[in-house]
């Protein structure tokens, strides 16, 4: 006996349920018969309860069902929105490694497969940190050289020994 709209998606008001139980009974044909020929089926009232509290139980089940599922993808939308900063001891590790190897910070697959190992991270994530750190520091590395170069221009030792400003 499966009521209309279900597993559609389709929701039934307290007063809907009420309209389809006194135009059809659960158990009988669309024309009020049982279908074996002995008439309409008539439910107690022992009976009616009982399969309405059935129904409301159901509806209660389907609603907290539904409701733990939005909570699940809200946890989930919200665990993406934090998923943007590293861990400070994770970015710690990473960063250390970044320092001590400032001249050429391209880590060799060993040095990845053991940054993988100290910080739980996946190699694409080590390898997107490393990709965004050099991009991060190529504006400030730029700048820097390029205001010392700028620096050395200006105090240029001419060959008489004294200093020359371009």
């Amino acid at each position: 006996g499966a009521s209309p709209g279900e597993g559609t998606g389709a929701t039934m008001s307290d007063d809907e349920d009420n309209q389809v139980d006194s135009e059809t009974n659960m158990f009988d044909g669309s024309d009020g018969s049982d279908g074996m020929g002995f008439g309409p089926l008539i439910l107690t009232e022992g009976e009616r309860s009982l399969i309405e509290r059935v129904r409301h139980e159901l509806k209660s089940e389907l609603k907290q069902g539904y409701k733990e599922k939005l909570v699940d993808i809200r946890e989930e939308i919200m665990r993406k929105r934090r998923a943007g900063k590293l861990p400070g001891d994770t970015a710690a590790t990473l960063k250390a490694w970044w320092q001590a190897h400032s001249k050429w910070p391209y880590p060799t697959e060993d040095d990845k497969a053991r940054l993988v190992q100290e910080t739980g991270l996946q190699l694409k994530q080590i390898n997107n940190w490393f990709i965004n750190q050099r991009k991060r520091n190529w504006h400030s590395s730029n700048t820097a050289s390029s205001s010392e170069k700028t620096k050395k221009k200006r105090n240029v030792t001419g060959n008489d020994g004294t200093e020359q400003s371009w």
